[in-house]
């Protein structure tokens, strides 16, 4: 049996063009993409809603159910699932999108069967961004819509917005939930979508939106595409054609308190989740901590360090001051030090020095690697302190931007005693 219809293998041109040229965002709509056959065993055999299957983020029991493990529903996911991890299906995809090297992903995370019952939409977002366990960068959502019944007066239709938060310059796209229907979309910083809600007629309300979802990956992606790791991030709807005057009656008010509802559970998981980031962070600046209290100069020769180094990072990199303290096992006579000094502070950097009491200064050229040597003249078991003090910093990302935000002067290549 066929898995796709092999009219869209032939017809694989057309598809990247229209990727290629989609507004707000590259997304391609694909009719019939599916044999026929293995489209309606899909449908026949969709798995039935479960609460188990129906738990949001914050545990409860919602109107959107989803299956990760579509290998065990029957046959004929077992086939599909096969078949899209293929070289022949990620080739045909990349042909259409453009994105070369895209992985499957075995453990469906987010992906696999969808079943949303009336009532129920999906606020636009954007998705996470890396795979929780590979760190993949996720690149493609791909769709398969399953319903053999659909009306556009029942709502559901996949949205894709250029920008949600602003509702005066919000360009939007609709797509209509319908059987053997594809989409596939990319996913980026911009990729805003969502579902419109759910409104079945009283005779109707058996039924429900079912999909099959995949998202593909890879390994890398271009550095402007990049963006820090991020989970699902949601934009409340907030159009109600409602006017002064109006009088609300019992479907006002539900409406006002699901969408109070929503808007409150995310709140409370964006709450939980910046408390989980809060403790992750404390538990990894108690590590750098004490890492720096262990931190002891790089010096060869014979001297012990009585305490760790001030100023100085695990990586070599010195901040605008540094501290540090020698116990000589053996007669020294200089300690030679080579630094490098980054580039982007423009201007040489001057390094006011306090070695055992005598002070010197030490001019570096941006961007080069300088040694110099302190003289000493210090005996066996003697105790000296050094001190560094730059007169010139820089910051490796720019403020309000992710990156390195540390203070950096220079860094130390390696140090040792004569």
């Amino acid at each position: 049996m066929n898995v796709i219809d092999p009219r869209v293998h032939q017809k694989w041109e057309d598809a990247a063009q229209q990727f290629a040229n989609a507004e707000p965002f590259r997304f391609v709509v694909i009719e019939d993409f599916l044999d026929c056959d293995l489209c309606h065993a899909l449908s026949t055999d969709f798995p039935s809603f479960e609460e188990r299957n129906a738990l949001n983020e914050m545990g409860q029991v919602g109107g959107k159910a989803v299956r990760t493990d579509v290998r065990d529903i029957s046959e004929a996911y077992r086939e599909l699932d096969r078949y899209i991890q293929t070289s022949a299906f990620l080739d045909y995809v990349s042909r259409v999108t453009g994105i070369p090297g895209l992985l499957y992903d075995p453990d469906y995370i987010g992906g696999g069967t969808h079943e949303n019952r009336h009532g129920q939409g999906l606020d636009a977002h954007v998705d996470f961004n890396y795979h929780p366990r590979t760190k993949w960068h996720r690149r493609l959502n791909l769709i398969i819509y399953l319903n053999e019944e659909w009306r556009a007066d029942w709502g559901g239709q996949l949205e894709l917005h250029s920008n949600p938060w602003d509702r005066s310059d919000n360009r939007t796209r609709s797509v209509a939930p319908l059987m053997n229907t594809c989409v596939i979309f990319e996913t980026n910083e911009v990729s805003w979508h969502g579902f419109s809600k759910i409104e079945l007629p009283e005779s109707r309300r058996q039924l429900s939106r079912r999909s099959f979802a995949i998202y593909l990956y890879t390994r890398e992606r271009p550095a402007a595409e990049t963006a820090p790791p991020h989970a699902t991030i949601y934009v409340p709807e907030d159009t109600l054609d409602w006017k002064p005057g109006r009088e609300l009656d019992e479907a006002d008010i539900r409406e006002l308190r699901n969408r109070f509802v929503r808007m409150r559970t995310q709140l409370r998981f964006l709450y939980d989740r910046e408390k989980q980031f809060g403790a992750q962070i404390a538990s990894l600046e108690h590590a750098l901590s004490e890492a720096r209290d262990s931190m002891r100069l790089p010096v060869q020769g014979y001297a012990v360090q009585p305490r760790g180094v001030t100023g100085l990072w695990p990586d070599g990199w010195v901040g605008e001051a540094m501290s540090a303290a020698l116990q000589l096992t053996r007669k020294a006579s200089s300690l030679v030090i080579e630094v490098w000094v980054p580039p982007q502070l423009g201007a040489d950097q001057e390094l006011r020095i306090t070695i055992a009491g005598e002070k010197y200064t030490q001019n570096l050229s941006p961007g080069a690697r300088t040694s110099f040597t302190l003289p000493l003249k210090v005996d066996k078991g003697n105790h000296i302190e050094l001190e560094i003090l730059a007169s010139r910093t820089w910051i490796p990302a720019k403020p309000g931007e992710p990156g390195d935000q540390r203070v950096l002067a220079f860094k130390i290549l390696s140090a040792h005693l004569q």
